[in-house]
This record gives C-alpha cells, structure tokens and sequence, in this order.
C-alpha cells in the first residue's frame, strides 16, 4: 500500500499495483490510481509539490520504492504536523489529493510556463501527453519568445485538457500545431471556426489574465472552445 497523508485530516492510500501512470511539471509530480468506486475511465490522482529541478528525482525515488515493495505499506509522503515524511527530500508538500467517487472530482492542476524555465524541458514550450488528459495547464509567467503547445503526437480518442493564464503573455505569439475547429468567445462575440488542418494560433499579447481555452480530441480533430477578453485573438488556420 502506498499511503498521502495531508494535514487537513485527509488520507489516501491505495495498492502500488492500481499506480497507472506518474507524470511531473514544473514543481510538480503526479501520480494516478485506477479508481476503484467512480467510473473505469476516471482516476484518482495525487499531486506532490517538488523542489524545482527535482521532478525527475522525484519519480525516480517513488519509483524506486514501489519496486522495492513487497508487503506493507510506504508512506510517500505526509504532512501532518509534527510528523512530516517524505520519501525523497525533493518533496516538499503533498499538494493535492482527488479521489473519483462516482460524483466530484478535482481537477489535476498543472502549473506551466512559456520561459527557458518552461513546461515539458523544450524552450517557450509547453509541452502535453496523453497522460495529462484531463488536467488545467495554469500559465504563471509571461512569455519571452514565440512560442508552442506541443500536444501529444498520438492523441487517444476523448484526450481534453484546458489552459489558462494566470499572468498575460507578452509581445509574442503562441501557435498550437493540430487540425482544430469550434467555437470561442473574443471580446464578447462568438468566433465559430470551420475545420483548420495547420495550427490555433494566439496573437501576441491576447492571452490575458483570466483568458482561457479547452481542447478536446475528436478522433481526427480538437475541438476547441473558450473564451478571450480580445477581439481576434485566437485563429484557427
């Protein structure tokens, strides 16, 4: 058994063989349980807060441990006041815990930026998986180059993931690669796009604060939706 405890009096712990995936970002790792009580495609998911530059360290440590599990239990991490473990140093707080029990779910947030410190190891890149279906990347920092989403190069059917910005991009743009149609809000008018083969691109400085989009994988194409405070900020080509 794998065991989170946080200090807020919840607890979670599961068997290290439901661990389907583990995933990190800047500052973060993830890890996700098969569901045992909500629906087959849902997860339950833990979110560690990590030492920047101790994300690989991180999973490999966790890893490392589940390996070495036989019978018992590990605590992975707890921050109970006065009893605080981690099993590596790198952890610094278990973030989040979200259980899927068949009604509310919490979504995996995953902080993302566009900078050299960027998301996915690839300059002014962010850069998505299949694994992080269902997650909401939060922009934190301006960007200082043009700039992509990479998403994932074999997208599984249903695959959605949201962005938002929690600080405006600067002076550049940002170009998503991918067919894509839909429709979105700019500046209080809806903008419908018929099926694009090429890109979604962001004009410069229109992603602001608080602007948002949803992509969703239809099978041959995203789905794209969402909502910008500028006139003729997001196009689809």
């Amino acid at each position: 058994m794998l065991v989170f405890h946080n200090d807020s009096n919840v607890s979670y712990a599961n068997y290290a063989g439901n661990l389907s995936s583990m995933s990190s970002a800047t500052t973060a790792v993830t890890l996700r349980f098969s569901s045992t009580v909500g629906t087959s495609a849902a997860n339950d998911i833990i979110v560690l807060t990590v030492t920047a530059g101790q994300e690989e360290n991180v999973m490999e440590a966790v890893a490392g441990a589940i390996a070495e599990v036989r019978s018992g239990m590990t605590v992975i991490a707890s921050d109970v006041s006065g009893k605080t473990t981690y099993i590596h140093p790198g952890i610094t707080a278990l973030n989040s815990i979200s259980v899927d029990n068949g009604s509310g779910t919490f979504k995996s947030l995953i902080p993302a930026t566009f900078t050299t410190a960027d998301t996915g190891l690839v300059d002014n890149a962010i850069v998505v998986t299949n694994a992080d279906s269902g997650s909401e990347f939060v922009v934190t920092a301006t960007t200082d180059a043009a700039s992509v989403i990479t998403l994932p190069s074999a997208p599984i059917d249903g695959f959605n993931a949201r962005f938002s910005a929690l600080i405006a991009n600067g002076a550049h743009t940002i170009t998503i690669a991918g067919a894509f149609y839909g429709v979105t809000l700019q500046a209080g008018d809806t903008v419908e796009f018929a099926l694009g083969s090429t890109s979604a691109v962001i004009a410069a400085s229109d992603f602001k604060k608080g602007d948002f989009f949803d992509i969703i994988y239809t099978g041959s194409a995203y789905h794209i939706s969402g909502m910008f405070d500028t006139a003729a900020s997001l196009g689809v080509s």
